[in-house]
């Protein structure tokens, strides 16, 4: 049985490292080697931006988060620019690394995201949603 693979919005990373909770588990999965994630440049910048910007952590700190997702991570450079969510442009990064990896979930806590439910073949879920999904397998 092949691995899920999912994509996770920069606001699961930032849950999941900060705050704990289903973010949190679904971490644990990806180090576990359970699911397979995968990420983008685009999306490893912003979750930098953010720690530095929003959390005030250190270069330091940051540098070793980052490394540690980079460890557990596929990175894709994705090839296709997509306009899917036009009320926040940022969200289409994920789109775009879950398109070019093939993804089967897109994770996020991101109204827009989740509004759309489904681009192409990928799921658009919550952690919540996902652990659910994931615990019937």
């Amino acid at each position: 049985m092949t691995k899920p693979r999912v994509v996770l919005d920069t606001n699961i990373y930032l849950s999941g490292i900060i705050f704990g909770g289903n973010s949190r588990h679904i971490l644990d999965l990806i180090i576990k080697k359970k699911i397979e994630a995968i990420t983008s440049p685009a999306i490893l910048l912003e979750i930098s931006q953010k720690l530095k910007q929003k959390f005030k952590w250190s270069s330091d700190k940051i540098f070793l988060t980052i490394k540690t997702i980079i460890k557990t991570t596929r990175i894709i450079k994705p090839k296709e620019k997509l306009s899917v969510v036009r009320v926040d442009k940022s969200d289409n990064k994920i789109i775009e690394a879950a398109v070019e990896s093939n993804s089967n979930y897109i994770i996020s806590g991101d109204k827009h995201l989740l509004k759309i439910k489904k681009y192409k073949k990928i799921r658009i879920v919550t952690p919540t949603e996902y652990l659910l999904i994931y615990l019937k397998k």
